[in-house]
């Protein structure tokens, strides 16, 4: 089995890990992060590094793949800007729980993770270090672009688009048809039945209110 580590220590952390387990394809060395103490143990696992020591780590554990365990979209996206800067050979490690349901004609791009009993349906695409969170459902032929993520049990319907860094939150539902622009969030419950331009925060049910963002603003506590 491959060797891989998992950046960033956190709750989200903790769900990949069971999924990661359960698939049993990989071999989990540690943690890289720049937030903890080296040596502290989550879910059995030791913080053994941060970004700063990926290549020595690397090195020292014949490390060929790394999870980026990170919620927020556009802090995922930073880190992964980061470690392909220092280790541009290190693979992003796709992790799909084994009791999702994804259809075989649906395309995956590497760095996603599926947790379980997500779905998604017949030709759908989802792109880089995406999340389909657990019982999230994601329409035939709608695609997920990269860095983009459903929280848990988001309904998707069909030929939905939903853009870069978007994040579509807990129990939200979208209808087929939609655009949803880049760095866009769609609040927890609400009901989508339009198409939402770029770095919006949208909500309600239906959707009433929206506002304007920046790429960094802040949607996770």
């Amino acid at each position: 089995m491959k060797n891989i580590l998992i950046y960033g220590a956190s709750g989200h952390a903790k769900m990949i890990i069971d999924s990661i387990e359960k698939q049993n394809n990989y071999n989990i060395k540690g943690f890289i992060d720049s937030y903890k103490p080296i040596h502290e143990v989550i879910s059995n696992y030791e913080i053994i590094g941060n970004l700063d020591t990926l290549p020595e780590l690397i090195n020292t554990f014949h490390i060929e793949g790394i999870v980026i365990a990170v919620g927020d979209n556009y802090d995922r996206q930073k880190a992964y800007k980061n470690i392909k800067n220092i280790a541009p050979e290190l693979q992003f490690i796709t992790v799909i729980h084994p009791n999702a349901v994804i259809a075989k004609d649906v395309i995956i791009e590497e760095g996603t993770v599926i947790m379980a009993n997500a779905v998604v349906n017949s030709r759908a695409k989802v792109g880089k270090n995406c999340i389909l969170n657990t019982a999230s459902t994601l329409g035939h032929d709608s695609t997920m672009a990269d860095f983009s993520s459903l929280a848990s049990g988001v309904n998707i319907g069909g030929n939905t688009q939903i853009g870069m860094c978007s994040a579509i939150s807990l129990g939200a539902t979208v209808i087929q048809n939609i655009n949803i622009g880049d760095y866009t969030i769609v609040g927890a419950a609400s009901l989508v039945l339009k198409s939402i331009e770029n770095l919006k925060v949208v909500y309600g049910n239906p959707i009433h209110t929206i506002k304007d963002r920046t790429k960094d603003s802040r949607y996770l506590g």
